[in-house]
């Protein structure tokens, strides 16, 4: 039971999609204003729980891990461009990217009540790693963290970018 949760709350830090994404989000949410950064997580909580919610009802298989990608993509240029953005850019993405990330996260247990536990273990991550991610974002001030930061998001749109690209080719 304990590893199902465990393995649950590792999932959304071990899965390279998921990570870049994360990551993406992250840097674009920790540069906006602290309450565009508590929207920007409430939204993708939302969005993460309705995709999980979709998987434990038992939704095919969908093309959540292209949409997650793209929208690593896209969050890692508007990164990578330094400016912070408003909720209202920020709030849609991390909901579209939360639900991405919620429908390509099917559980690969048997029985219910560890699917359950590993869904539950997703959200925790999921909602944890953002967490920590757009702190981490929101903490860098100096202008070489700048620097830091939009390199990072060139770097995610470059991966996302590249992963779409052998994918749909």
């Amino acid at each position: 039971m304990v590893v199902s949760l465990v393995s649950g709350l590792l999932h959304p830090v071990l899965v390279p999609a998921h990570v870049i994404s994360l990551i993406g989000l992250g840097l674009v949410a920790g540069r906006t204003v602290l309450s565009a950064q508590v929207r920007a997580l409430a939204t993708f909580a939302c969005g993460l729980i309705g995709g999980l919610g979709a998987i434990a009802g038992g939704i095919g298989e969908t093309p959540a891990n292209d949409v997650l990608v793209a929208m690593a993509a896209l969050c890692g240029l508007v990164a990578a461009t330094g400016m912070s953005v408003s909720a209202s850019f920020a709030a849609p993405a991390a909901l579209v990217s939360g639900a991405a990330l919620g429908l390509d996260s099917p559980p690969d247990a048997i029985l219910l009540h560890e699917a359950v536990l590993t869904l539950i273990g997703t959200a925790c991550g999921g909602i944890a790693a953002l967490t920590v991610i757009g702190a981490a974002a929101s903490a860098l001030s100096r202008p070489w963290h700048g620097i830091a930061t939009r390199v990072a998001g060139s770097w995610i749109a470059a991966i996302a970018i590249l992963v779409l690209a052998l994918r749909w080719a």
